[in-house]
């Protein structure tokens, strides 16, 4: 009799959790924005309700980099024109002209990451929005160090509404930070395929973090060898072997959710920003690391 009462609780256990609703099973997930991106430019909605939410990029652009899609919300008081003036500086290979470009940047907007791409490989990354004016724009239509203009920025409008949702849960977390040894990346050695990742930028300036395939046998020696030949003007073979997947700029304190088609093998976590205190690469600083994807 003890052991059919105890089954008979153990049932109506069940039921009960069985009856209650979906959402309180299961976390909804958040809301998909569609980003289509291509030689010509990309398409985006205009407008979208506050929460988190997931901007899922897919390219058919030809070049080597694919596209590399961010979402930036500008100051009070910043012209979309200023804006897109001072981030085609950034990209100037001297550092006297990116450097101040990089603080003006800092000044005038929140910079809130993105995703890079590639045809046949989207990327994904979740992002919380406020009610306000964002824009999304492809940063490799500003790396030639001529800014295209105001109309390169596509206008998102997210409303007051707001929508229930949860952004992925993190399968590994990767921050960014200032320490005794230099400016570094802080990962696991494994990262396991398909994990989302949450990148966190602690340091105080905008970084980017870019996972790239690279060569057998590449060690952290032949990473800083390539990074100091880069700062020293003399461009060496780099040990990189394959397309780059990752977020473009992050401004200070702000995260994102990234889900990259990171396939297994060995990756160098790396980043192209000028140390903005001094115009250094911080990857010849030593912002630069190994990490096995399994």
């Amino acid at each position: 009799m003890k052991q059919r009462k105890i089954l008979g609780l153990v049932a109506a256990a069940v039921l009960c959790v069985t009856a209650l609703p979906a959402p309180a099973q299961a976390a909804r997930t958040a809301p998909v924005i569609e980003v289509e991106a291509g030689d010509g430019g990309f398409t985006a909605p205009a407008t979208h309700t506050s929460g988190p939410t997931s901007f899922r990029v897919s390219s058919t652009a030809t070049g080597d980099l694919g596209s590399m899609i961010g979402l930036v919300r500008l100051h009070p008081g910043t012209s979309p024109a200023s804006f897109t003036d001072h981030l085609g500086k950034v990209f100037s290979g001297d550092p006297e002209v990116a450097v101040p470009a990089g603080n003006a940047l800092m000044d005038e907007a929140e910079l809130l990451g993105g995703a890079q791409s590639h045809p046949g490989r989207t990327t994904t990354f979740t992002a919380r929005l406020r009610p306000g004016t964002y824009y999304l724009l492809d940063y490799l239509d500003f790396e030639d160090g001529t800014p295209p203009g105001p109309e390169a920025l596509h206008e998102l409008t997210v409303q007051r509404e707001r929508h229930r949702g949860h952004a992925p849960r993190p399968g590994a977390f990767v921050g960014m930070s200032r320490t005794p040894s230099g400016p570094r990346f802080h990962v696991p050695s494994e990262i396991r395929a398909g994990a989302p990742i949450l990148l966190t930028n602690h340091m105080r300036q905008v970084n980017e973090a870019i996972f790239v395939p690279v060569r057998p046998g590449t060690t952290r020696a032949d990473m800083q060898e390539f990074w100091d030949a880069a700062e020293s003007g003399e461009w060496i073979e780099p040990p990189f072997a394959g397309d780059p997947v990752g977020t473009p700029p992050l401004s200070h304190g702000r995260t994102v959710v990234l889900q990259a088609p990171l396939e297994p093998g060995r990756y160098a976590l790396i980043t192209w920003v000028f140390d903005l205190t001094d115009g250094v690469r911080l990857g010849a600083k030593g912002m630069h690391t190994l990490v096995t994807v399994k």
